[in-house]
């Protein structure tokens, strides 16, 4: 394998490679110029997420399942304890940060391939998150010294700015209460209804 692809989504551009595939992994870490040791978000297919769900995270309560069921497709990222059989270069700890992104080129993508894919953004390290193809050509085909990088990389979907334009929001569901770890797009109501049902969150900032 070793490919990765630039796919848009319903944030912004993300590096997306099979996350299993340790090589495409591998080749993620060096596009984007990642310290080694930082995990990388997962993108899980729509069709099939709950089955991959089941192999990749330990099991969730049910609280945690309607809350994903309401959360995805959309602009959330939910960090549960990931299934210690479940190997993976782009996780290499105990949790994994997931999410279903909202737009049809990601979707059609996770689909045709139906596994698991890394979600990172397609930016190198500390540099500015891509928005539109021409951002990600800036960054990782800026001219002729960048020839091994264009032969690895593939920019998926003209589809202008990402509607959103910002990262997902980001809830720590490890612990009893979610806990936001980055303040994303506005949540949908139904997402704001269940966190208030379950775990009486009026506010996410007051949990920060």
């Amino acid at each position: 394998m070793g490919g990765v692809v630039a796919l848009p989504t319903d944030t912004q551009y993300a590096l997306s490679a099979v996350a299993s595939d340790d090589l495409s992994v591998a080749e993620v870490f060096r596009l984007k110029r990642r310290p080694g040791g930082e995990n990388l978000p997962v993108f899980l297919p729509p069709a099939t997420w709950r089955a991959h769900l089941e192999a990749m995270a330990e099991p969730l309560d049910e609280r945690l399942s309607s809350l994903a069921e309401s959360a995805w497709p959309g602009a959330v990222t939910l960090i549960v304890r990931k299934r210690d059989d479940w190997p993976t270069r782009a996780v290499d700890g105990a949790t994994i940060a997931l999410r279903i992104p909202d737009h049809p080129v990601a979707a059609e993508v996770l689909d045709l391939i139906d596994a698991p894919l890394t979600g990172t953004s397609a930016n190198i390290h500390g540099e500015a998150a891509s928005l539109s193809a021409d951002d990600v050509r800036r960054q990782f085909l800026p001219g002729p010294a960048s020839a091994r990088l264009s032969e690895s990389l593939h920019i998926l979907g003209e589809a202008g700015i990402m509607p959103a334009g910002t990262a997902s929001t980001i809830l720590d569901c490890t612990g009893q209460i979610p806990r936001v770890l980055r303040r994303g797009p506005m949540l949908s109501a139904q997402v704001g209804e269940l966190l208030m049902r379950h775990w009486g969150l009026s506010d996410l900032d007051s949990v920060s």
